[in-house]
């Protein structure tokens, strides 16, 4: 029998909504939308909200920006990937959420949802070794690295995780699909400086209950839209066989002939429209790292930046004080990013 989790501090709601309940961030269940958009919209009605297109026309215009919430990066025993520490940042997310949406707070909510197709690259069965045997990452830390060692033949060597910071040699493989292109791939990510090609256990597959966002998240946001007649807007990534996105977006290798194959220029479009946008996110060494970098990036020497807002207790690492995430919150400080918890006050500009 699992133990029941100790539930951690948090910010007191303003008002607490019939759905929510603190340990259901620890649990698995079905979320109920319905009830509790309704919900929202009662609370509108009966406390006389503004819409979130009035708050906008007012001036207060504050964006949620959340990386990668889902099932598939939740603590065991629900993420095929944990992130050790997602529900916790759910719970405080789902609080500051509720609390920014009953206060004329929010009037946006952006959140990318990972969602690979059933064959991908990043998946370890995609890959075989000389018998044809697909690779199995389950019992390797559920990562690992893969790098070219003869282009001719597309036989990469993977490197799995020892926990002690180091890699150690699981074998040569080959992709089993496309190998030639996967060749590509890595010289594309080289040459970039991406490193090397990422292979996990099959994670957040189209279509599954790993791809839905965490169902509390799932609730809140239907709150959020019906106490604020507000349209979430959703970031989907890797549906393309073929490459990985190491953040929201953009994938690693552009595809021209996908939609999600380029830059989404439209989100940091949307970003330019709003004065403040919390983000928050998982893992905070790997997609959140990369959401926050590609924005910092596309909006360098910009006075955008001051708009930005990280949220410390909003995200959970796989390595904690990883040297990348370290330079990368350096970089911010000096640019004018702000740095909050989820219970600090709500300020308009």
């Amino acid at each position: 029998m699992a133990a029941t989790p100790v539930i951690p501090k948090h910010a007191p709601l303003v008002y607490t909504p019939r759905f929510f309940q603190p340990e259901k961030a620890f649990q698995g269940f079905a979320p109920d939308l319905n009830g509790a958009y309704r919900e929202g919209v009662e609370y509108a009605l009966a406390h006389h909200l503004k819409s979130a297109e009035a708050l906008i026309k007012a001036g207060i215009k504050n964006l949620a920006m959340l990386t990668d919430l889902q099932n598939g990066f939740r603590d065991d025993p629900f993420g095929e990937l944990p992130v050790t520490g997602t529900n916790e940042v759910v719970l405080k997310v789902c609080v500051r959420l509720i609390n920014g949406t009953v206060t004329d707070y929010f009037s946006g909510l952006i959140y990318s949802q990972d969602g690979h197709t059933r064959q991908h690259i990043s998946f370890d069965y995609y890959w075989r070794d000389h018998k044809g045997l697909p690779l199995d990452l389950s019992g390797h830390g559920r990562a690992a690295l893969a790098t070219l060692v003869d282009e001719k033949k597309a036989i990469f060597r993977v490197y799995g995780f020892d926990g002690k910071g180091g890699t150690y040699d699981i074998g040569f493989y080959q992709p089993k699909f496309n190998p030639l292109e996967a060749v590509d791939y890595w010289k594309h990510l080289q040459k970039t400086g991406q490193g090397d090609i990422w292979i996990f256990v099959p994670h957040c597959m189209l279509g599954t209950f790993s791809a839905n966002l965490h169902p509390l998240l799932d609730e809140t946001i239907s709150f959020m839209a019906g106490a604020r007649s507000l349209q979430p807007i959703p970031i989907n990534k890797g549906h393309i066989m073929t490459t990985d996105w190491f953040g929201p977006l953009e994938p690693c290798k552009k595809d021209d002939s996908h939609p999600q194959g380029r830059f989404q220029s439209g989100v940091i479009k949307t970003f330019e429209e709003f004065l403040n946008i919390e983000f928050s996110g998982v893992a905070e060494d790997f997609c959140d790292y990369y959401m926050k970098k590609q924005t910092m990036d596309n909006l360098s020497d910009t006075a955008y930046l001051a708009k930005l807002a990280f949220m410390t207790d909003g995200t959970a690492p796989i390595i904690p004080n990883a040297a990348h995430v370290v330079a990368l919150n350096e970089r911010a400080k000096k640019t004018g990013v702000r740095f909050f918890t989820h219970d600090a006050p709500f300020v308009n500009a």
